[in-house]
């Protein structure tokens, strides 16, 4: 009898381990991904926000051309 009671409580622990492992595991993976997406989406507005400069730059740059080509011609 006691060793029956005994099995049970062990396998009550080991499935409780388990449990709590797979919950930790599956917490860190959860976060790891979620830190992911907000690096990637904070790398995205960074770039969006070069490529609007770069445009503004190129479009002011065309403008210089257009002039200079007017003023030779």
């Amino acid at each position: 009898m006691v060793d029956k009671k005994l099995d049970v409580v062990s396998s009550f622990l080991k499935d409780n381990i388990l449990s709590t492992f797979l919950l930790i595991f599956f917490s860190i993976l959860t976060l790891s991904c979620e830190r992911s997406f907000q690096n990637f989406d904070q790398n995205l507005l960074e770039k969006k926000k070069e490529l609007e400069e770069f445009n503004e730059k190129s479009n002011i740059r065309k403008e210089e051309i257009q002039k200079s080509q007017n003023e030779q011609n």
